[in-house]
């Protein structure tokens, strides 16, 4: 990003370079910040763009897409080798498309994560419909007192497209289509509110992580005997909250043949990687069963969790 300052000679250079770069994350809301993440880390931040609302002495410009952008201060945390870049707030709508559209020229297939405060997108609208912002592999939906309606969640959805998954941290409305989330590789919704259990038959999902939810025991049961007769086949893990105490076993598992942990048959614990960190659960405790083409899955309560977990290796590494 430094040499791409220089001149526009080694911008063209660095363009026809094709350097690779992880994920590179935009958010807007309480703070506004482009951030570059070590590859495969998305908890080491290596690079920051920050927007910050409150004033400061401008020292330097940056060009990106031909567009000067005041910085007002310049940092690098030796201690992390972090470099830190500090503009106005007040130049994060007009320059978000020049930074995010220079990037995508100076790196080689960039993708981008966007997380929004749902109650910014009045004031984003003209911007999100750059087509920049259909190279979002994962969306974030934010704000804690903010509700998600089918009329924001579609806007939203139609100028993204993220390719891998979505996380929506705000409250349903009571009439959402749970049916348009359905589909997403990686679906994470701590409020999922009341789904119906058909929808969540209907899941084409990979991973689902689910809470604040009104399935019980009997409702987890149904949905186990639907997997049981091949249904849900992309899906490897499904976790649930509001499991504070252990479940009732007998409900969750009736009429379902299944047996404790047998160490023959695999493994202690299972890897599960939501984006680029991987979590490991420990299933000893687990009830084992399988479908009817012998895949077999685990259902393991931990914490206030319930796991439900498909094995494509029984022995992970």
């Amino acid at each position: 990003f430094e040499l791409s300052q220089v001149s526009r000679r080694i911008l063209n250079r660095l363009h026809l370079s094709r350097i690779p770069i992880g994920t590179v994350s935009v958010v807007s809301g309480k703070s506004d910040e482009i951030v570059f993440y070590e590859k495969n880390n998305r908890t080491e931040r290596d690079f920051m763009i920050l927007f910050l609302k409150k004033s400061q002495p401008i020292v330097s410009r940056m060009k990106v897409n031909n567009v000067c952008i005041d910085v007002w201060f310049v940092k690098t945390e030796k201690n992390v080798n972090r470099k830190i870049i500090r503009c106005n707030s007040n130049q994060f709508g007009y320059g978000l498309i020049h930074v995010l559209t220079h990037l995508d020229r100076i790196f080689y297939r960039i993708d981008f994560g966007l997380g929004i405060e749902i109650n910014m997108v009045p004031v984003l609208k003209g911007i999100l419909s750059h087509q920049i912002f259909q190279k979002c592999i994962y969306v974030q939906f934010r704000g804690k007192k903010e509700i998600l309606s089918n009329e924001i969640f579609d806007y939203l959805l139609e100028k993204t497209q993220p390719t891998i998954g979505i996380t929506i941290f705000c409250s349903l409305s009571p009439d959402f289509d749970y049916k348009k989330i359905l589909h997403f590789s990686r679906l994470r919704v701590p409020n999922l509110g009341e789904m119906p259990l058909k929808d969540l038959k209907a899941l084409g999902c990979e991973i689902a992580i689910l809470g604040s939810h009104q399935f019980k025991e009997a409702d987890i049961n149904e949905f186990l005997h639907h997997w049981i007769k091949g249904n849900n086949r992309k899906l490897r893990r499904l976790k649930l909250d509001g499991f504070q105490e252990a479940p009732d076993w007998d409900i969750l598992l009736k009429d379902i043949v299944h047996t404790e942990w047998n160490p023959k048959e695999r493994g202690k614990y299972y890897k599960s990687k939501y984006t680029n960190t991987m979590e490991t659960i420990d299933c000893q405790n687990g009830r084992d069963f399988k479908n009817k083409e012998g895949q077999m899955a685990t259902v393991v309560h931990h914490w206030k969790f319930l796991d439900f977990l498909i094995w494509s290796d029984p022995f992970p590494e």
